[in-house]
């Protein structure tokens, strides 16, 4: 069964922030390898002497590089794609087999980053 259709919490708690206390909150979050959200759902229930909240998914520190990672790959493939598009159309067989290593390489290193 998904996580949405087991999960029986259905109230929602939300507040309003000044913009320093926000981007306060998210840098600390961010710090401990959480979301803002995370963060002030453990920290709410830590106050409030609740039994930590389950279901979480474990934190994963290097996310937000990995994401970065992966656009300048995709990126990097676009172009590759398109000039090798190009090459086609100009029937320049040698730039077309360049682009299309060029695209092969960036797929095994995107499958080696991700674990696929």
């Amino acid at each position: 069964m998904s996580r949405s259709k087991s999960r029986k919490a259905t109230s929602v708690l939300s507040f309003r922030l000044m913009p320093s206390e926000h981007e306060t909150i998210r840098l600390t979050a961010s710090a401990r390898g959480l979301g803002p959200t995370t963060f002030a759902r453990r920290a709410t229930f830590a106050a409030a002497g609740l039994p930590a909240p389950r279901n979480e998914r474990a934190p994963n520190p290097n996310a937000a590089d990995l994401a970065k990672v992966l656009g300048q790959l995709g990126r990097i493939a676009s172009s590759a794609n398109q000039l090798a598009k190009v090459a086609n159309a100009t029937r320049a067989a040698a730039s077309v087999t360049a682009s299309l290593a060029i695209v092969d390489e960036l797929t095994r290193v995107r499958e080696e980053l991700v674990g696929r």
